[in-house]
C-alpha cells in the first residue's frame, strides 16, 4: 500500500498538469481568451508547484512526512473545487495556482520517501520502477482528459482532479507510515536558509538537479503545445489528441523501464549522457523535417517518442546521482530538487507564453536547446565537479 500511495503522491503534479491539456482549445473558447493567455493556466500552477516545496521539503525534515502530505492534498483538492465550478478565467487562474500550491508535497516528498527508505543502487532501481509507473502519468492523462472534454467538457478533468485529492487524503490518513528516520527539531529558518545555501553551491548536486529540470521542462513543452499542433493545425479531435500523445508519451515509461534494467551494468551518468544526447539529435530533426516536409504525424510522433524515452532516462538517474550526495535533512535536498525542477519548467513555459508561433519547429528550437544546454553542464567544468564531496548541511 506504501508503494501504491507514494505513486500517487508523486503523479499528483503531473496530473495537475497534464489531465486538462485537452482541454486549452476548449478553454480558450469559453472564456475568449487567446491560446497565449490560456497557457497562462499552466504557467501559474508550475509556479505554485516550485516554490510551495521550499516550505514542504524543511517542514517535513522538522515534523516528518505525513503532515506536510496531508496539508498539501488538502489545498490541492481545494484549488480543484475553485477551478471546477469557476465563473471566470480569473478564478480559472486563482484555482490553479492554489492547486499548485497543494502539490509541492506531493513529487518532492515522494523523492524523499525514496531517499528514506533505500540508498546506493537499491535506490537507483527504485526511482527507475517508481519512475516507470509516473511516466505513464503524461501518456495516459491527455488520453484520459480528452475523453472527459469530448464528452462533458472542461470542467470534469477538475472534477476528476477533486476526487483524486479525496481519495488521496483518505489513503494518507489511514495507510500511510512515517518515513523520517530522523526529526530535525531544532531545524530553524536561519539554518533552513544556511543548508539552502549550502546546496545550491555543491556543484555535483546542483548538475543533476539543473539537467533533471530541463528534461522536465521537454515534458512540460511537449504537453503545452502539441494539442494546438494536433487540433488546431491538423484538425484532430480532442480524443484523437489524447491518442496521439499517448503513444508518444509512452516513451517515457519506457525508457524509465529500460534504465531500470541499464542501471545494473551500465553507468548512471552514461544513460544520462546517452538521453541529452538524443535530445540534442531529435530537436535537430523536428527542425529539418519541418522545413523539408511540413508537419506530419509520421515525422513528429516517432521523434517525440524518442524525447521522452531520454527523459525516461535522465530522470531517474539524475534524482539518484545528486541525492547520492545528501546524507542529513532530506527533506531540504528534495525541496531545492523540486523547486529548481519545476522554476525551469516554469521559465520555458512563461517564455512560451510570449511566442505566437507555435509549431514543430519551435518545438525542435527548444528541444536542441535544452540538449546542447544539458550536455554543456554535463561536461564543463568536469574537473571541478567531480571534486565535490557529500553534503553534510546539518550542524
Amino acid at each position: 500500500m506504501m508503494f501504491f500511495i507514494v505513486i500517487l503522491l508523486a503523479i499528483m503534479g503531473l496530473i495537475g498538469t497534464d489531465i486538462f491539456t485537452p482541454s486549452l482549445p476548449a478553454i480558450a473558447e469559453a472564456f475568449h481568451q487567446s491560446p497565449n493567455a490560456t497557457q497562462l493556466t499552466i504557467s501559474l500552477f508550475l509556479c505554485g508547484f516550485a516554490f510551495s516545496q521550499l516550505f514542504y521539503g524543511p517542514f517535513s525534515d522538522r515534523i516528518g512526512r505525513k503532515l506536510p502530505l496531508i496539508l498539501g492534498v488538502s489545498i490541492f483538492t481545494l484549488g480543484s473545487i475553485i477551478c471546477a465550478t469557476t465563473p471566470s478565467f480569473l478564478y480559472l487562474c486563482l484555482g490553479r495556482l492554489i492547486e499548485g500550491l497543494g502539490v509541492g508535497s506531493g513529487l518532492s516528498l515522494a523523492r524523499v520517501i525514496i531517499r528514506d527508505r533505500y540508498q546506493g543502487t537499491l535506490m537507483a532501481v527504485r526511482s527507475s520502477q517508481i519512475a516507470t509507473f509516473v511516466s505513464l502519468t503524461p501518456a495516459v492523462a491527455p488520453f484520459f482528459g480528452g475523453l472527459l472534454q469530448q464528452h462533458f467538457g472542461f470542467r470534469a478533468s477538475f472534477i476528476f482532479m477533486t476526487a483524486y485529492g479525496f481519495l488521496l487524503l483518505v489513503l494518507m490518513l489511514f495507510y500511510f507510515k512515517e518515513t523520517i528516520q530522523y526529526k530535525d527539531k531544532n531545524l530553524t529558518l536561519h539554518h533552513t536558509l544556511i543548508n539552502y545555501s549550502r546546496l545550491i553551491k555543491n556543484t555535483q548536486f546542483m548538475r543533476y538537479v539543473l539537467i533533471s529540470g530541463l528534461a522536465f521542462s521537454s515534458i512540460i513543452l511537449c504537453a503545452n503545445i502539441m494539442p494546438f499542433i494536433i487540433q488546431n493545425q491538423l484538425k484532430f479531435s480532442a480524443i484523437q489528441n489524447g491518442e496521439i500523445i499517448l503513444i508518444a508519451a509512452l516513451g517515457v515509461s519506457c525508457g524509465a523501464l529500460l534504465s531500470s534494467q541499464l542501471v545494473k551494468t551500465i553507468n548512471p551518468e552514461k544513460l544520462i549522457n546517452y538521453g541529452l544526447t538524443i535530445l540534442v539529435i531529435c530537436g535537430a530533426l523536428l527542425i529539418w523535417s519541418q522545413y523539408c516536409f511540413g508537419t506530419t504525424l509520421y515525422c513528429l510522433i516517432p521523434l517525440i517518442f524518442l524525447i521522452t524515452i531520454s527523459c525516461g532516462f535522465i530522470f531517474p538517474n539524475a534524482l539518484t546521482l545528486s541525492f547520492a550526495q545528501v546524507t542529513v535533512n532530506i527533506g531540504i535536498a528534495g525541496a531545492i530538487y523540486g523547486f529548481i525542477q519545476i522554476l525551469i519548467s516554469t521559465l520555458t513555459n512563461f517564455l512560451l507564453n510570449f511566442i505566437t508561433a507555435q509549431g514543430q519547429s519551435l518545438l525542435g528550437i527548444f528541444y536542441l536547446s535544452i540538449g546542447i544546454i544539458g550536455l554543456l553542464l554535463f561536461y564543463y567544468p568536469s574537473h571541478l565537479l567531480f571534486k565535490s564531496r557529500k553534503i553534510f548541511i546539518s550542524e
